[in-house]
């Protein structure tokens, strides 16, 4: 089965290296990776019971939002997707490697 997505490291413009899902089909938007949420965007998911999430981040040809109607609820739908996906394909593949972002469950 052909995989629906990417994922790739790539500099911003502050330097950090950030950690990106990208659509492969249209309209290939792109998810950027936090470690907690994000504050000012557009739409976020977080990833399993891990202190990740999937922020909104644009599309291929840029940082903008397509002007047609249901954008956001697409938007919102396809970064489910992501975070199912990138759980599925990155986390249970390598667990080790994210342990240390678990979130801590508490009973009481």
């Amino acid at each position: 089965m052909i995989s629906p997505y990417i994922t790739y490291r790539e500099m911003d413009s502050e330097g950090r290296l950030c950690y990106y899902i990208l659509q492969k089909a249209y309209p290939n938007y792109i998810g950027i990776i936090s470690l907690g949420q994000l504050e000012n965007v557009l739409a976020s998911m977080p990833v399993g019971n891990y202190n990740m999430y999937i922020n909104f981040y644009g599309t291929l040809v840029g940082r903008f939002l397509p002007a047609y109607k249901d954008a956001l609820q697409e938007i919102e739908t396809e970064l489910v997707s992501m975070a199912e996906w990138f759980y599925y394909n990155r986390i249970l593949t390598q667990p080790k490697k994210y342990e240390k972002y678990k979130v801590a469950v508490t009973n009481g």
